[in-house]
This record gives structure tokens, C-alpha cells and sequence, in this order.
């Protein structure tokens, strides 16, 4: 039976009304529900997209399931990701995945603001539009970091 979105979404609901009325008779305050809530509703969405893009493997019984059975497992060689994260001192892992050392200790060495604006950038694919919006600056200001981030790149 495949996930209805809709009647978990209901259900979910309906359980947080009671745990909300819980959680303030508790003392906890708003923005800890809230939290507490957008877990659980991420963790929904989740399950919702893990049964959207979960195939069965078929037995096998006939030619054609067996080719098919053969695909997939070919599908899931191609996208299997080999795990190349490393310890880095930055909370940023996707700068673990960097192989060369001195692109790795150049990025090591920018600050938490600089690491989250190139992470929007470069990582998330934001424009700098968006960025500037995020951070609350111009456009033209955003451009500027971006370039003094990217000399400073170059030059380490």
C-alpha cells in the first residue's frame, strides 16, 4: 500500500494538539514546540519521500523480472556514493569531501560567515540575489565577499 501524505498529515496533527497542550503545561516555550513539531514533520516527509522512491525487487520467476532485477542492481552500482568525508575543523562537512590539501586548508582558514556564504554559493547554488537576502546586505556587497573570497582562493 503505497504512503498517503494526506492521512499521515492528519494524524500528525492531531497528535500535536495534544502534545502542544502538553508541552506548554510542561513550561516549554513556543519556539521548542515549534522545533520539536518541524522535526517530527520533517521526519514525515522523509518517510513520504523514502516510500516514493523505494522500488521492490522483484523474485526473479520469469526472464523479464530477472532482467529487471538485473537493472536495478546495475541502477543502484551507479548510484551508490562512496563516502569520502574527513575531520575537518569546520562544521561544514561538504569541505571534508575536498581531496586537495591545499584547497582544504585554504577553506580551513576563512571565517564561519565567509564558509556559510560560499556554501550558499557554491555548495547550495544560491544567487547572490538570494544571498544578499539572507544575510540582510546588498547584492553588490555579497558580489564583493564572493570576489575576495575567491582571490584569496587563488592566492593561498
Amino acid at each position: 500500500m503505497s504512503f498517503n501524505n494526506g492521512n499521515e498529515r492528519r494524524k500528525l496533527n492531531a497528535k500535536w494538539e495534544q502534545l502542544r497542550v502538553q508541552y506548554r503545561e510542561a513550561g516549554m516555550s513556543e519556539e521548542a514546540i515549534q522545533a520539536m513539531y518541524e522535526f517530527d514533520l520533517g521526519v514525515l516527509n522523509s518517510e513520504r519521500a523514502y516510500d516514493a522512491n523505494t522500488v521492490a525487487v522483484c523474485d526473479g520467476d520469469d526472464d523479464k523480472d530477472a532482467r529487471k532485477a538485473a537493472d536495478l542492481k546495475q541502477y543502484e552500482a551507479a548510484i551508490t556514493v562512496t563516502d569520502t568525508y574527513r575531520e575537518t575543523k569546520s562544521r561544514f562537512a561538504w569541505i571534508g569531501e575536498i581531496k586537495n590539501e591545499r584547497l582544504l586548508a585554504a577553506l580551513e582558514n576563512l571565517s564561519e560567515d565567509d564558509l556559510k556564504l560560499l556554501t550558499l554559493y557554491v555548495y547550495e547554488g544560491y544567487n547572490e540575489s538570494e544571498i544578499s537576502k539572507v544575510f540582510n546586505v546588498s547584492q553588490p556587497s555579497i558580489h564583493k565577499k564572493i570576489m575576495k573570497i575567491a582571490i584569496f582562493l587563488k592566492k593561498f
